[in-house]
């Protein structure tokens, strides 16, 4: 897994909307409806999937090039769609919807849909054509000082000359259309009800306040291509289109029309090439055919979502021509762009049920065309467009289950009819997830703040992480981090690989440049072949909101778990639980213990186990729990075994002079010459080579059984030989690696377990993991310390994607010293980006730094999650890290992947608080120099020095790149390393 434009005429206008005026549904054959019927209720218990379009275009727009009857044929019967929204633009129409010039001359457009589009399309579907289809007359709105929008209105019976009159009511009202346009009896009786509005944002407002009150359940307005024009919008502008009208203004346009003009989208503003984020207009280009609101992590949508807000996303195809002469402008509806939205029903009333619900997802290039995408918590479950209702540290299991079809509708050359004959396939999905906080007050910061700062791509998944069903899915099964907080999760996949030449970076689209060939058919073949190398599909969020877990239950389910182990034959220390679920701590205290058999140290029962011929010690360790207000006890009792007698051989009848039996050697010396490599043994217990060079004089190194009374505490830890120290007079600490091999045996009692090689590092009062490769009965193991030494059990894990990875024998010291972990569907996801919390976790744990109470001190410290808290405010305390300056305060951006540059100058402040010697080199040349930021240098240069953090093979360093975890665990061993850890 890894941790991934336009010609046509256009008049002067503000943001457009597509008006549900109304719905047609012609009858299915019989036969078929009840066969369609019954697949869908087995399949779906009586529900089903439906593909649609709200944004098209007929000949009643000036600048479309279609009549009526081809849009509706290529878009239901060619393409396959199962409803169609007509969005004829809401201005004066000269055309009826054949192209035939309206006799007397243009008409208000909601005229012409009443006059011709209607009438029209009853006919077509009275002579059996679109069975079973639904047909939307619909108009695109100038939303007053924006851009284009999408207007549904039903009212209480679609169609009908009431629903048409509300279309005719809305122009009148909010459009700049000459009253002597209306009706004079409809315009005095308006004109009584309501104002006319149709020039500033507070007129968008009022617009949609008339829809409320009028069609509160029955109309709907969706955003067309936010950023097709430089300041058309800003966050806050949604935010009150959703505040007036939750119900009714739900979603935008992120996967953009248009995808056949030049600039991709019709998003043609002028940007910098050579520098693309030289100034903003970059937000208004797209991004994978995508708007940038939708394609950046973290950007105004997810700034949305993280309100809670119910606000979705969809794709379009604003079909107002394909290719005319030398000019292009958009695929037919259903060619390239899709939506798919669960519906109970085929009305257009379940329709719009259906988009307002925001079960849907949208596809470019039908890389998909069905997507099972839910979180389940114990047996319940949430799918897109919902909530689930989850409880502090609740088990969440993520689905995915994803079809793509056997081909698509890419043609070469493009109108000949003739299949390219390619098949669409899912290169990887992206998981993104974000905090949700809450509404935004308008007035605040946080009203205008376009940006969430905690969404990330949490997993990558490729075709390793899926198998397939027996019904033909892709299956992904991923278990996510226990619940914790309000947070939404949605899907975005791709075609395309992470890190495709102009196409992707680090899996993020990249601009999308225009098309400049100057040949036209050569350029529409080119424009055609670049959407469909470049394929995306998003879904909808779903929605997770976590109750608090409350102290008293805390408390309780530690209890319930708490557990010491067999505590009944006792010979060394015990570590004692100091931690419980969900921030519970454990202390713990001797009630009862007559022979002063344990004392309790820094979490640890120390044990001195009775003399020789005494009776064991029976001691109650009583543990208590608390959280908040909350506590409660419980009692082990613990049996300390006694030492046992020493065996002295009974007299033999007949007086001989007994052998006097051989002691075997405790301890043994050798020389040492740096110019030679030296060995030694201690028979059956250990051998050591000493390589050339190993140390920096002579002088001699002894190897030596450790008396039990002198053995560093075991802990939890269960030896399988004896304690060997080895010291040394020729260095403190070898310069090239020794060579260990310990005799050892295996513990029947725990047959999977395996041995491993520990030191006893003097600093940190600890043993710390070194692994080793055994053999059947001895265990060997490279080291550069003189130290104490011993073979205890170890529980392996085994990560089947870490196999084979460059990164194993980092990783696997790190996994032995519990420095990092895997996840619970066995693997170790190597390539998968590391956050910053993540890293601090991983640093502290690696170096021993003790964890720290209170707060760090950054504007963000409440977003700092629980299990890295006590660490990253440790760290902070340390002056290994000093987060980022923003809005007048100090960030740590806890969720945020951590930097090539930023682990660099928390390692160096590491090295320089240990002393730890590193070169005074100024580090190396990088090709990329130029793109380290000065503040970074230093940090880099002593940590490229300390041979802890290298370039790429290309000479660059890549500062501001993001680190893997296979790249953090070489990081992290080689940081051990240089600090003799």
């Amino acid at each position: 897994m890894l941790f991934k434009k336009q010609f046509r005429v256009l008049f002067p206008m503000s943001l457009s909307v597509s008006l549900l005026s109304t719905g047609l549904t012609a009858p299915m054959p019989k036969a078929e409806a009840e066969a369609a019927q019954s697949a869908a209720d087995a399949d779906n218990g009586g529900g089903q999937w439906l593909t649609g379009e709200f944004h098209a275009h007929t000949f009643e727009s000036d600048d479309a090039q279609s009549s009526l009857e081809s849009v509706l044929d290529n878009g239901l019967d060619k393409f396959g769609l199962d409803f169609i929204m007509l969005a004829d633009h809401l201005r004066s129409s000269k055309r009826d919807d054949t192209g035939a010039e309206i006799p007397g001359g243009p008409i208000p457009l909601s005229q012409g849909i009443l006059d011709y589009q209607v009438p029209k399309t009853k006919a077509l579907q009275a002579a059996g054509k679109y069975a079973g289809k639904t047909i939307f007359s619909g108009f695109e709105w100038d939303i007053p000082s924006h851009e284009h929008g999408s207007v549904g209105i039903l009212s209480d019976e679609p169609g009908s000359p009431a629903a048409l009159k509300a279309a005719n009511q809305f122009e009148y009202l909010f459009t700049n259309r000459d009253a002597s346009w209306f009706d004079p009896a409809d315009v005095a009786q308006w004109e009584t009800d309501d104002d006319r509005a149709f020039s500033t944002h507070a007129d968008s407002l009022a617009a949609l306040d008339w829809l409320k009150k009028n069609y509160p359940n029955t109309s709907y307005m969706i955003v067309n291509h936010p950023s097709r024009g430089v300041g058309k919008y800003k966050i806050s502008d949604f935010r009150d289109f959703n505040n007036e009208a939750p119900d009714i203004a739900f979603g935008f346009e992120g996967m953009l029309g248009n995808q056949m003009e030049p600039d991709r989208g019709g998003y043609n503003t002028t940007y910098n090439i050579a520098d693309p984020t030289a100034d903003n207009n970059y937000k208004n280009r797209a991004y994978g055919g995508v708007d940038y609101m939708v394609a950046q992590v973290g950007g105004v949508w997810d700034s949305l979502l993280g309100e809670g807000r119910k606000f979705w996303n969809y794709a379009n195809s604003d079909y107002h021509f394909k290719t005319i002469d030398g000019n292009s402008s958009g695929y037919w509806p259903g060619e390239y762009a899709k939506n798919y939205f669960w519906t109970e029903g085929r009305s257009t009333q379940d329709i719009l049920n259906a988009m307002r619900s925001g079960k849907s997802f949208s596809v470019f290039g039908d890389l998909i065309n069905a997507l099972d995408f839910r979180i389940a918590d114990d047996g319940d479950d949430a799918e897109m467009g919902e909530d689930l209702q989850a409880t502090e540290g609740d088990k969440l299991k993520l689905t995915i289950r994803f079809k793509s079809p056997a081909t698509n509708n890419y043609e070469t050359p493009i109108n000949s009819g003739i299949s390219g004959n390619m098949k669409p396939q899912v290169d990887h999905i992206d998981l993104i997830a974000g905090d949700v906080t809450g509404l935004a007050e308008p007035g605040t910061s946080a009203y205008d703040k376009a940006t969430n700062d905690s969404t990330r791509v949490v997993a990558t998944f490729t075709s390793e992480d899926w198998t397939t069903d027996a019904d033909g899915y892709n299956v992904i099964t991923y278990d996510l981090p226990s619940a914790s907080k309000n947070q939404y999760f949605r899907l975005r996949g791709t075609n395309l690989g992470m890190n495709v030449a102009g196409e992707t970076k680090d899996g993020n689209p990249l601009i999308d440049p225009k098309a400049t060939t100057a040949d036209a058919a050569a350029r529409f073949n080119e424009i055609n072949d670049r959407n469909y190398q470049d394929l995306w599909f998003y879904s909808n969020p779903i929605f997770v909101d976590t109750a608090a877990y409350g102290d008293e239950q805390a408390v309780a389910d530690t209890l319930d778990k708490l557990t010491l182990g067999d505590t009944s034959a006792v010979t060394s220390d015990i570590t004692l639980p100091a931690a419980g679920e969900h921030g519970a701590t454990v202390q713990w205290a001797e009630t009862a213990d007559s022979e002063s058999a344990v004392a309790i140290d820094d979490g640890i029962a120390k044990v001195t186990r009775p003399s020789a011929g005494r009776q064991d010690a029976s001691v109650t360790l009583k543990a208590t729990v608390a959280r908040g207000t909350a506590s409660d006890s419980t009692t082990f009792t613990v049996t300390v075994k006694a030492l046992p007698s020493t065996w002295v051989p009974s007299t033999p009848s007949t007086p001989t002079t007994p052998a006097t039996p051989e002691t075997p050697p405790t301890s043994v010396q050798i020389d040492v010459d740096p110019a030679r490599e030296s060995t030694g043994s201690l028979t059956g217990i250990v051998d050591f080579k000493i390589p050339a060079g190993a140390v920096s004089q002579g002088g001699k190194v002894t190897a030596s059984i450790v008396e039990t009374g002198n053995q560093p505490p075991f802990g939890s830890l269960q030896a399988l030989g004896q304690v060997v120290e080895l010291s040394s007079t020729a260095g403190a600490s070898p310069i090239k690696p020794l060579a260990l091999t310990f005799a050892y045996k295996k513990d029947s009692a725990h047959p999977n377990d395996e041995p491993a090689v520990y030191y006893f590092n003097e600093t940190l009062k600890k043993w710390i993991f070194l692994g080793g490769k055994a053999a059947a009965d001895t265990i060997t193991v490279e080291t550069k310390h003189f130290a104490k030494f011993a073979v205890f059990n170890h529980a392996p894990q085994a990560f089947a994607d870490l196999n084979g990875s460059w990164a194993k024998p980092y990783a696997d010291r790190l996994i032995g010293m519990n420095v990092i972990a895997g996840y619970d569907d066995s693997k170790f996801r190597p390539e998968q980006a590391v956050t910053r919390a993540e890293w601090v976790k991983m640093l502290a744990s690696a170096i021993a730094l003790p964890t720290a109470a209170g707060t760090t001190g950054f504007a963000d410290d409440g977003r700092i999650p629980a299990w890295a808290k006590g660490e990253v405010t440790a760290a902070v305390n340390a002056g290994y890290i000093t987060g980022t300056a923003a809005n007048g305060g100090t960030l740590f951006n806890a969720d945020r992947p951590i930097t090539r540059g930023e682990l660099s100058a928390v390692v160096a402040r590491v090295l320089d608080a240990s002393g730890a010697a590193s070169s005074s080199s100024a580090g190396a040349a990088f090709a990329d120099a130029a793109a380290i930021p000065a503040w970074a240098q230093p940090f880099i240069d002593k940590a490229v020095s300390a041979g802890i953090v290298n370039g790429y093979p290309d000479n660059t360093f890549r500062p501001d790149n993001t680190l893997t975890r296979a790249e953090a665990a070489k990081v992290v061993y080689m940081l051990l390393e240089a600090l003799n850890i």
